[in-house]
């Protein structure tokens, strides 16, 4: 799988998601982008990219901001954090300070567990 066709296959993914929030199926999607229902569900499904124009045709259909595709489907931890931080901005402080201390609490846990099976796993190859 080419990194093009992996790309096209998480944009997808969060269109998907993005609709089923918005409370939209693909055929008023599609009618709305101006597209047939099958070359919507291709875009889903990942199978093609929908393109820039469609993108913020999307954006503005779920009230969203265009770069939401990119950040939320993304590997990189600045992207991650971005989508993080759009998520808890629309809490009070005192949640999103809780927020922030059960996020840290879990990325303790999961160095430690991540550590002790790396450990493990060095150990194993020592023998």
């Amino acid at each position: 799988m080419t990194k093009e066709q992996i790309i096209n296959m998480k944009i997808g993914k969060v269109i998907a998601r993005k609709r089923k929030i918005a409370g939209y199926t693909q055929e008023e999607v599609a009618e709305h982008l101006g597209i047939g229902s099958e070359a919507y569900s291709r875009i889903e499904r990942g199978l093609i990219s929908p393109g820039i124009l469609k993108l913020y045709e999307l954006a503005d259909l779920f009230k969203c901001g265009v770069e939401s595709f990119l950040i939320e489907g993304s590997r990189r931890s600045s992207d991650q954090a971005e989508y993080i931080s759009q998520m808890i901005a629309k809490n009070s402080v005192v949640d999103r300070q809780l927020i922030i201390a059960l996020v840290e609490k879990l990325s303790r846990h999961l160095l430690r567990k991540g550590s002790k099976a790396q450990k493990e796993t060095d150990d194993s190859f020592m023998v």
